[in-house]
């Protein structure tokens, strides 16, 4: 389809409250960071759908290196530069990061463990332009080996549980990376369907991600300001609501070891009955509670 098409489709079918068409700079049809006419247009597209309090665009495209992995780069502005992977001042993550130093950016590392590349991590995400990471996208997982929907291709050691436990921090986020201009819902192209349907692993057909995001209003500055402060979670596609604190302080918020004894909240509203809430430490199931009923809202301590 087109652009206008997929953000009309994200708004009025799909009904999310922000979305972002994040186009290979250099991969498809006519490569973005070849044509600046394109590039534009996906701009002034992005900027006409964009309606604060109602539904929010955000300006992005996918910085596509096969060395170094493919990251989302957003701009929380009207304009952005095209910062290619092929261009010799940003094709490695550090060199990104600094060209968008001190702008409302945001970079996000894409389908990290596994295919189609996975992301080279030696280079320690920037904690401004980079809190966040994704573990979820139609590629599959990439949060742990033996998460649910796997990514295919995976690199073991090269999970967001791996990168965590090296002492990188990072709030969650999931991702479309549709192709097929169905942004918000489960995959309809045949492409995804049929690779889902005869991979080795179970068929996922479906499989997508959300992120989701807490913020007191709908607006590209309220979404940076929330995103740069991880206070986000990440679905596979189910539109349920999660809230989690530690004491009084809400995700994302980064602590101080307590000098006694602190209460994690956990409150779930689901889509669907719980089948188990896990509680993971550096890599590791420590609690796994299972409801005694089909509980579709859950509050545990």
């Amino acid at each position: 389809g087109t652009p206008d098409a997929f953000y009309t489709y994200a708004r009025e079918v799909a009904m999310l409250d922000f979305c972002a068409l994040t186009d290979h700079d250099h991969w498809g049809m006519r490569f973005v960071d070849e044509h600046e006419e394109v590039w534009e247009e996906l701009q002034a597209v992005t900027n006409a759908h964009d309606e604060p309090g109602a539904f929010v665009t955000i300006v992005g495209y996918e910085w596509t290196s096969w060395i170094h992995g493919h990251r989302h780069v957003l701009s929380f502005t009207d304009s952005a530069p095209m910062l290619s992977s092929l261009s010799e001042e940003t094709d490695d993550p550090a060199e990104l990061w600094e060209a968008l130093r001190g702008t409302p950016s945001m970079t996000l590392a894409h389908h990290s463990a596994g295919g189609p590349i996975a992301t080279n991590w030696d280079f320690a995400p920037d904690p401004v332009l980079e809190p966040l990471t994704e573990v979820m996208s139609v590629h599959g997982s990439s949060e742990a080996m033996d998460s649910p929907s796997l990514i295919y291709s995976p690199l073991a050691g090269n999970f967001v549980r791996d990168v965590l436990d090296e002492g990188y921090e990072f709030g969650f986020i999931a991702s479309g990376d549709s192709h097929d201009g169905h942004p918000g819902l489960p995959h309809l192209s045949p492409y995804y369907s049929y690779r889902f349907a005869t991979d080795t692993r179970p068929a996922q057909l479906g499989t997508g991600g959300l992120a989701a995001v807490f913020t007191e209003e709908l607006s590209r500055g309220a979404l940076l300001e929330a995103m740069r402060a991880r206070a986000t979670y990440a679905t596979s596609g189910p539109r349920l609501l999660l809230d989690a604190s530690l004491g009084e302080e809400p995700m994302g918020t980064r602590v101080s070891p307590p000098d006694g004894e602190v209460e994690l909240s956990v409150s779930i509203h689901a889509t669907a009955p719980v089948r188990a809430l896990e509680l993971i430490r550096s890599g590791a199931v420590v609690e796994d509670l299972t409801p005694k009923g089909p509980e579709l809202e859950l509050d545990h301590t």
